[in-house]
Formats: structure tokens, C-alpha cells, sequence
């Protein structure tokens, strides 16, 4: 399990994250709604272990590692002039089935230049990396933005395998469709906590969800 315990984060005069609690189960795959400025990037960059805060954020019981989570930010940075397959040669050691797997879906141009790819096609060979590290806890940061329908297809059953290969996945996105098609659970991220948490059966109720 996941356990986030009284998490607080500060900058200078604004406390962003004020005690937040949360538990995630493995296996599960939870949704993050808040208005912009909630403080969801900071909460993403403190469980990857990017960001200072107060509180635990514990894995099975442990102080969580970097080790064991991997983040899709929003946007990501990739080296100038490195082809999609010099990119994936970083993550492929000893993972040859998992790359011939992903690009025999993601289809892209992996011998051009990564700089001259669309916004929609740098997400997929980020997405493409971070799959290959295959780690227990997954964060997904808005992994729809730029991505076209086929793509969006493909990161449904790609969540769907994470969940039933007992990962944990936790997932931000400004389409809220997109959750309500993926999540087992939503939180909402307001006034720097977790103030719902909606089951499946209860999403009908974000419908109107302002951000």
C-alpha cells in the first residue's frame, strides 16, 4: 500500500499542501481533480522524491524511494538532436520484449530526431520510457494533453494492464472522461488536502467538476 500521512509543502509565505492524507491500494488506479494551482504538481513531485515536505509517504510501510515510482510529467524534457530509438536504448536494457511491444503500438518514427515530433507523439515515447521501467507505483500527470484519439485507446488498455499487473497508478487530467473511463477512484486536491474521495459508483457527481 501506499500512504501518504499528513503531508504539508511550503513556499515561502504559501503553505500549498496543509496535512494531507491519502492511502492507495496496489492495484489501483485513482484520479487527481483540482483546480490549477492545487497543489497536484507539487503532490507528484513530493511522492517522486523532487520536493521538500513534511509528513511520510511510505511504500509497504517503508519511507517511499525513488526507486520504486515512476512520473510522466507534462510536459518532458528530451536531449537535442537524439533520435526515439536512442532515447529508448536508455530504458531497454535487458526489456527487448517490452520495447518491440510498445512500438509495435505506438508506431513512431523512432529514427527521426525526438525535437521534430509532435506534442502528441512526445508523449507516447515519453510514456514508451517510463513503461519499461516498470515500477509498482506509476504517476501520470495530464498523459491525454496532445495525444490523438488512437493514442488515447491505447493509453486506456495500457492503464488497464498496468492495474492488472497490480501496479498502482495515479493519474491527473483536465478531461475528466478520461478519468471516469480509467479510475477506480477519484480524489479531489482542494485548499491543500483531500477533501472526497468518489467511488466508481459515485462519479456521476463530478459531472459538473469546475477546475
Amino acid at each position: 500500500m501506499l500512504e501518504i500521512k499528513d503531508l504539508s509543502v511550503s513556499f515561502k509565505d504559501k503553505n500549498v499542501l496543509k496535512g494531507l492524507n491519502l492511502n492507495v491500494e496496489e492495484g489501483s488506479i485513482i484520479g487527481l481533480l483540482g483546480k490549477n494551482g492545487a497543489g497536484k504538481t507539487t503532490l507528484f513531485e513530493s511522492l517522486y522524491q523532487n520536493q521538500k515536505y513534511a509528513g511520510e509517504i511510505l511504500w509497504n510501510k517503508e519511507k517511499l524511494q525513488r526507486k520504486s515510482i515512476s512520473y510522466l510529467e507534462t510536459e518532458n524534457y528530451f536531449y537535442p538532436y537524439i533520435t526515439g530509438k536512442e532515447y529508448l536504448e536508455y530504458f531497454s536494457q535487458h526489456k527487448e520484449n517490452s520495447l518491440n511491444e510498445l512500438t509495435e503500438k505506438f508506431r513512431l518514427p523512432l529514427n527521426k530526431f525526438v525535437q521534430d515530433y509532435s506534442s502528441g507523439m512526445k508523449k507516447k515515447i515519453a510514456l514508451m520510457g517510463m513503461l519499461m521501467l516498470d515500477k509498482p507505483i506509476n504517476i501520470l500527470d495530464e498523459p491525454f494533453n496532445g495525444v490523438d484519439f488512437e493514442g488515447v485507446h491505447i493509453l486506456y488498455e495500457i492503464i488497464r494492464e498496468l492495474k492488472d499487473k497490480n501496479k498502482i497508478v495515479v493519474i491527473s487530467s483536465h478531461i475528466i472522461e478520461t478519468l471516469f473511463h480509467t479510475c477506480d477512484k477519484i480524489a479531489i486536491l482542494e485548499d491543500g488536502i483531500i477533501s472526497n474521495i468518489f467511488d466508481r459508483s459515485d462519479f456521476d457527481q463530478l459531472s459538473n467538476f469546475k477546475f
